[in-house]
Formats: C-alpha cells, sequence, structure tokens
C-alpha cells in the first residue's frame, strides 16, 4: 500500500481575524489616521470581548466610526471649561465643545480606540463620521 503526500494549508492569524470579524483595541498613541484623527469605533458596533480589549462586529461585519480631529475640547461651552483629550472623548462618550467662530458641539458615542491598520481589513464595513 503506497502512501500519497498530503498538502495542508494553514490559515494566518490575519486569516482568522478577519474570518472572525473581531477587532482590537489599541493604545492611544496608535489610534490615529494619516491625518492624525483619533479613531474611535462605537461601543454599540459589536459585542466586547476580554474586558473591552477587542470587539467582534458580527456576520456580515459592520460597524460605525468616528474620527476625531485633533482641536482644543473642553467638557462644557466656555472657555474656563476643562479640557479633554481625543482618547479620553472616546472612553466616555457624550457631547463636547470646541471654539471656532463660537461654540461648536460634537457628539462621540462611547467606544474603544483602533488603529487604521486594523480597520483596513474591515474596509467597506465600516461607517464613518467625522467630527
Amino acid at each position: 500500500m503506497a502512501t500519497a503526500p498530503i498538502i495542508a494549508t494553514l490559515p494566518t492569524g490575519a486569516a482568522l481575524a478577519r474570518s472572525s470579524n473581531v477587532i482590537s483595541s489599541t493604545l492611544p498613541a496608535g489610534a490615529t489616521d494619516s491625518q492624525g484623527r483619533t479613531l474611535c469605533l462605537d461601543a454599540a458596533s459589536g459585542t466586547m470581548l476580554a474586558g473591552g480589549s477587542a470587539m467582534d462586529l458580527g456576520a456580515p461585519a459592520s460597524g460605525s466610526l468616528t474620527a476625531i480631529t485633533g482641536r482644543d475640547y473642553r467638557v462644557d461651552a466656555n472657555g474656563g471649561a476643562t479640557r479633554i483629550g481625543e482618547s479620553e472623548m472616546c472612553k466616555q462618550g457624550g457631547s463636547f465643545y470646541y471654539l471656532d467662530t463660537g461654540w461648536q458641539k460634537v457628539n462621540v458615542p462611547r467606544g474603544m480606540l483602533v488603529s487604521a491598520t486594523a480597520l483596513s481589513s474591515f474596509a467597506g464595513s465600516i461607517h464613518f463620521t467625522e467630527v
């Protein structure tokens, strides 16, 4: 009896991540795009996993992303209000303000910080809003 050679292909980690529709959070320093905007994936986009460090975007994958432009944001519409950074805005969620010909209000859903590289695996599946 002869044995035939068997060729097997094992999926890579990237292929497994893409097929499972799971995206991981990143540190604030890695959560910006090529234009310097902070990338915040809405927590309501999927099911949070592993203590909030990853999210399953479901099948088919879909989600909502807010790209937060770097500005001097405040928690209230006045110059004496507490400043808040873009990554904290993402973690906290809510309404925030910046001064530009009057106070401008932006709404940021509570979410998790993600990298542009991780988002590239979900091109076409993510709804994008810029504030």
